[in-house]
């Protein structure tokens, strides 16, 4: 669903993307498996990025459709993959749990795997949690703004509609 507002256009994949889209995402600190610290939306000022956040394991064959999606349809977009840990409890044991993703993750997308361990509610309360294990797909535009939402399931309509809020967020 593509919807106008005002003098921007912003695509909508789902009826909960109506909530997201037109707000700022929230200030939120993430921990890349390169060891930086990433402040969203701050870090990712300045140009578009995708944020495909997930709060499952089980989550992971969606996110891996929608880095291949992306790949192929928006090859030069920077796409952070964001686990997002809702409770505290992940807190301690934070660098096993980056540990083990550096193993299945090459080197080179280290950057953009940024883990939310403190403010993961933060990111749930501003995109909810679907009922299922799939990744939900933001798009932020350069001033941290949501763009474009879906949180379910990676759908050629929905590449479709990520791609087109990508062109009109860039321009």
């Amino acid at each position: 669903m593509l919807r106008e507002t005002g003098e921007t256009r912003d695509h909508v994949a789902d009826r909960d993307g109506e909530g997201i889209v037109g707000r700022p995402f929230p200030a939120v600190l993430g921990h890349a498996l390169s060891g930086e610290i990433v402040r969203f939306p701050q870090d990712v000022a300045g140009a578009p990025a995708v944020l495909l956040i997930a709060y499952r394991r089980a989550a992971q064959p969606d996110i891996e459709r929608w880095l291949a999606a992306l790949a192929r349809r928006a090859p030069a977009t920077t796409v952070y993959e964001v686990p997002a840990r809702p409770s505290l409890v992940y807190r301690p044991p934070a660098g096993w749990i980056d540990a083990g993703m550096r193993g299945g993750v090459p080197k080179p997308q280290w950057r953009c795997v940024v883990t939310i361990y403190g403010d993961g509610s933060v990111v749930r309360d501003f995109v909810g949690e679907a009922s299922r294990p799939v990744a939900h797909a933001v798009v932020l535009g350069g001033a941290g703004v949501g763009r474009f939402f879906h949180a379910d399931g990676l759908t050629d309509g929905a590449v479709d509609a990520l791609v087109a809020a990508l062109h009109d967020a860039a321009a």
